[in-house]
This record gives structure tokens, C-alpha cells and sequence, in this order.
């Protein structure tokens, strides 16, 4: 890894206190797995700062005082190729960089394309699943399928992505059945919910496919519980999302380790 880098975890932000909460523990768990490697935190949204603004901020900081990184790693939270990371965030690189010419800045691929988040979409799958519903739990059987959700993009690499993600996820769990659903962009969950009932499965599983809790999971969960008023036979849960799960530590651990030598 490199000496001196200047690492920031990118993530989309919010003002919602639950992804706070959520965004500020990962920190504390990745800051605590790369000790003694500082690790900064900046927001694309919610925040009084422009994401460039915010790493300005904090690079001057460091200058400062001092300490005079070799390079900044931009070390991207969002899960695929959407707007954001194709547009938003080479934005701010190119503002940064322009401030700074001699400085390396590094952007990393979305952390949702790393393979450890295959794995980790595997063992969520497969593990005794404590949220269920009431009625799984006392019947003992086992989801008729799972629906991987995605927040979804208006550029198409999002959604090419998390569909050969879920084929990869297909060849590794034979027998389950796997559907995909975006919540920006089609198939809708309540089209993937449709289709599920279409072929005989009742007993649903959302995972979701983004990393914090807050305005889009709630809005999940409530539209899971208006369609299982609307068909009795559903039996729908939404799971939680990916930000306390190891294997996302890890992820970000070798993103980190990737840039800082293929740096070189």
C-alpha cells in the first residue's frame, strides 16, 4: 500500500438520521480494520459542502498541518455504474485535481462491483434469516424466491451489472430462484412481486442491493406491506441492507489495497 495516501469513503449521503447512524458505524468498523490508515468520509448529497468542497476542506487540513499525502484515494461506496459515479464524482475529482495538479487522486470502481459482494449476497441467502415473517418461522420452509433490489439508474450499466451479478448468483445456488428489481428504474418490485405469484411463489424474500437504511427502505418496506394487503397469500419480508455485514469491510479493505498498488 502506499506510505502516505489520503483515503475517503465516498457514499451518496443523506439527512436521514438511520443512514447516519448506519454511515458513521461503518466508518468507525473501517477506520478501526485499517488503523493506523486515517479515513475521511465524504458525501455526495445532504451535506451544507459539495462533495469537492468537503475534500478540499479536508486535504487542506491535512496540509496544514503537515502531513503531505502521496496520493488521495476516492474509495466509491455506490453499488454500480450510475450517473453518480459516472458523472457526479469525476466532477469533483477533476475540481480537486484542479487545485491541486501534482497530487495523484485516485477514483475506485463502485465498491458494489467487487466479488466479495457476490459473497456476501450468497452467505445473506443462505444464513437462518432471523427477520422473517411470523408465518415462515412457524412453517420452517424456506423462501420460494428471493428478489435482489437495486436502487437502479437512467444509465443502463447499473442494471447490466446487477443482472449478471444475479446470474453469477444463480450458477452458485442451484435450486433458488432469483429475480432482480429496481426501485428507479424497471422491473419495479411490484412487477417482480407479480411475476413471482405468476409462476406459484408466495413466500418472498427483498434483499436489498445498497448499503444503508433509511428513506428507500422504509419506502420498501411500506409498499411490501401494501402488497401483501392486496394479495393475502403473500408473504413478503424485506431484509435489511448491506452496511453491517464483514464481508463489506473486507471489500473496502482490498478496493484500498488495489489502488494504492496499481498506482504505482
Amino acid at each position: 500500500m502506499s506510505s502516505n495516501p489520503l483515503v475517503f469513503l465516498v457514499c451518496h449521503g443523506s439527512r436521514d438520521p438511520d443512514y447516519q447512524q448506519a454511515l458513521a458505524d461503518l466508518l468507525a468498523r473501517v477506520q478501526q480494520q485499517l488503523a493506523p490508515q486515517p479515513v475521511e468520509l465524504a458525501q455526495l448529497e445532504g451535506q451544507p459542502l459539495t462533495l469537492a468542497e468537503q475534500i478540499q476542506g479536508r486535504l487542506a487540513a491535512w496540509l496544514g498541518a503537515g502531513r503531505s499525502p502521496d496520493q488521495v484515494v476516492l474509495l466509491s461506496l455506490f453499488m454500480g455504474e450510475g450517473s453518480h459515479v459516472e458523472e457526479d464524482l469525476p466532477a469533483a475529482v477533476k475540481q480537486v485535481q484542479a487545485r491541486w495538479p501534482r497530487l495523484p487522486i485516485r477514483l475506485t470502481p463502485p465498491i458494489g462491483q467487487h466479488p466479495a459482494l457476490l459473497d456476501l449476497l450468497v452467505a445473506r441467502i443462505l444464513a437462518p434469516q432471523p427477520s422473517c415473517s411470523a408465518t415462515l418461522r412457524q412453517s420452517g420452509e424456506r423462501a420460494d424466491a428471493w428478489i435482489v433490489l437495486g436502487h437502479g439508474s437512467r444509465l443502463p450499466g447499473f442494471a447490466a451489472q446487477l443482472q449478471a451479478g444475479i446470474q453469477a448468483l444463480e450458477q452458485r445456488l442451484p435450486g433458488i430462484r432469483l429475480h432482480v428489481a429496481f426501485a428507479a428504474q424497471p422491473p419495479t418490485l411490484e412487477a417482480a412481486v407479480i411475476h413471482c405469484l405468476r409462476l406459484g411463489q408466495y413466500r418472498l424474500r427483498v434483499l436489498p442491493f445498497f448499503l444503508f437504511p433509511g428513506g428507500l427502505l422504509r419506502a420498501l418496506q411500506e409498499q411490501a406491506q401494501r402488497l401483501q394487503r392486496e394479495w393475502p397469500l403473500l408473504q413478503i419480508t424485506v431484509e435489511p441492507p448491506l452496511w453491517r455485514d464483514p464481508q463489506l469491510v473486507q471489500a473496502i479493505q482490498e478496493t484500498l489495497q488495489t489502488a494504492c498498488l496499481t498506482w504505482k
